[in-house]
């Protein structure tokens, strides 16, 4: 039986080349089917918890929160549930999600946190448009968007973007929940406390102001920064480390007809001229209005994420790397990037929403996609999360898993499992797209032989762990 020669490349390359920062590693990817995924958090073992829409194979419904193995195959000791769909912030060993336009606190094992509320279940507050949050240290949240207030007691009744809430999930009564003439979608907190807010507004608590402004740490707006931004709205918002704060999206001073992509603003909010505000960033079909967001790397360099096909008129599919001052370079994702997917829509989309570091010191990003090439492999498996190298790859490259093969792949039942020599006794375990383990077995150490009749067809992963704490894993294509 002839093995695809996609599914070789795809298995071998991690072994058979060097691999430099951001390559792609082809040992992981997902079995998720549609739609999107919008936030990853690492955690310390390896597994990444999801948030999105997604729907496994052989799934019913879609889930909105998921955790999966370091294969990328769903964790079964994690509660699946619909108490997701966007950003992760970690905390205190749980973390928090923003889910129906609010926001829930969840436990490690995938629950909601019963000494969290329900916001709606609160008094005083109705959620309304959702748009972003933070998480203080000790466990309170401050929420944007567009939302009701009723606390006729204190005076906030009507609509409200900037709202607090205690670190039970109850309105905060003692703080002063702010209002604008429109939304905030988007915030970020610097090092002092004051926060950076964009979204669609003309004025806050009844000034004029741009489509960036600054709060102070109580969300009084901040009259020592301004923008002369009038359009638009930034859809990742940076604060760096000398103050600066550096913003991506789709943004229009006054006076101006061009659309600015990613621009960085000086501590007072005036445009700093030392960047290049002028990134010219589009799709074939979506033109410059597309979604935009970034991520600064700890070496001052910017990664571009969107749904994007070209940066200054050079082929980059949804990520591009930028140095500190905006400008486009080839150290990384010089490639076709991401395939396209339907959308809900049944239109072709393409797209990374989100990259961060992980503990092991990869880099993970998630999105809307299937197959991705980042100039160095093209791998058409790849779909919605894929693994990249970390920075460190070519100073002190990152362990690499046990190497496993399994042949025949395909296979229409017997396999044979070939193992590292001298590995000791191990566990071998074989799991289902649906992370459920359907077989266990001991080796010593060599090659072990499996029989998968009577399996239905599919991918399985095929897992080594040794006694020793080694992993290692395999996919396997079960056919009829």
């Amino acid at each position: 039986m002839r093995i695809p020669q996609a599914f070789v490349s795809a298995c071998c390359t991690l072994f058979c080349s060097a691999q430099q920062p951001f390559d792609l590693d082809t040992s992981f990817r997902t079995p998720i089917i549609q739609r999107n995924v919008n936030s990853i958090l690492p955690q310390q073992d390896g597994k990444l918890i999801l948030s999105g829409r997604m729907l496994f194979p052989g799934a019913l419904n879609e889930h909105l929160l998921v955790r999966i193995d370091q294969d990328g195959i769903l964790d079964p000791t994690f509660y699946a549930s619909s108490l997701g769909g966007g950003k992760l912030t970690s905390w205190g060993g749980q973390f928090y999600v923003a889910a129906n336009s609010t926001v829930r606190r969840i436990l490690p094992d995938g629950h909601q946190d019963p000494s969290f509320i329900g916001m709606n279940t609160g008094p005083y507050f109705t959620s309304g448009q959702g748009g972003d949050y933070h998480v203080y240290p000790d466990g309170r949240v401050l929420m944007t968007g567009v939302h009701v207030l009723s606390d006729s007691i204190r005076g906030f009744e009507g609509f409200y973007s900037l709202v607090w809430f205690s670190n039970t999930g109850y309105l905060d009564t003692t703080a002063i929940h702010r209002q604008c003439d429109g939304d905030i979608s988007k915030i970020a907190q610097q090092p002092d406390g004051k926060f950076i807010c964009s979204g669609f507004y003309s004025t806050f608590e009844g000034t004029p102001a741009g489509r960036i402004l600054r709060t102070l740490p109580d969300g009084a707006l901040d009259t020592t920064f301004s923008t002369d931004l009038v359009w638009g709205a930034a859809q990742a918002l940076s604060v760096l480390p000398d103050g600066r704060i550096l913003a991506s999206g789709y943004l229009v001073r006054s006076g101006s007809a061009d659309t600015l992509k990613i621009i960085r603003l000086l501590p007072d909010g005036t445009l700093d001229t030392t960047f290049n505000n002028q990134l010219a960033v589009t799709h074939d079909l979506w033109g410059s209005y597309l979604e935009l967001r970034h991520r600064v790397l700890p070496d001052g360099r910017i990664v571009l994420l969107g749904q994007f096909d070209h940066v200054n008129g050079e082929p980059r599919g949804g990520v591009a790397i930028l140095d500190a001052d905006g400008e486009l370079l080839n150290d990384a994702f010089t490639g076709a990037g991401c395939g396209e997917v339907l959308n809900s829509a049944q239109i072709h989309v393409q797209g990374v929403i989100d990259l961060v570091p992980s503990p092991e010191g990869y880099y993970y990003i998630c999105g809307l996609w299937r197959g991705y090439d980042d100039g160095t492999v093209n791998d058409s498996t790849q779909r919605f999360v894929s693994r990249l190298y970390g920075l460190d790859v070519g100073v002190r490259e990152v362990e690499k898993p046990l190497a496993v093969q399994v042949v025949p792949n395909p296979s229409t039942g017997p396999v044979r499992v070939e193992l590292p020599e001298a590995i000791g006794p191990a566990t071998l375990q074989v799991v289902d797209a649906q992370g459920r383990v359907v077989r266990v077995q001991r080796v010593a150490g060599g090659p072990a032989v499996l029989d998968l009749t009577g399996q239905a067809a599919g991918v399985y992963a095929v897992r080594v762990r040794t006694e020793a704490g080694r992993i290692g894993h395999a996919r396997v294509l079960l056919l009829h």
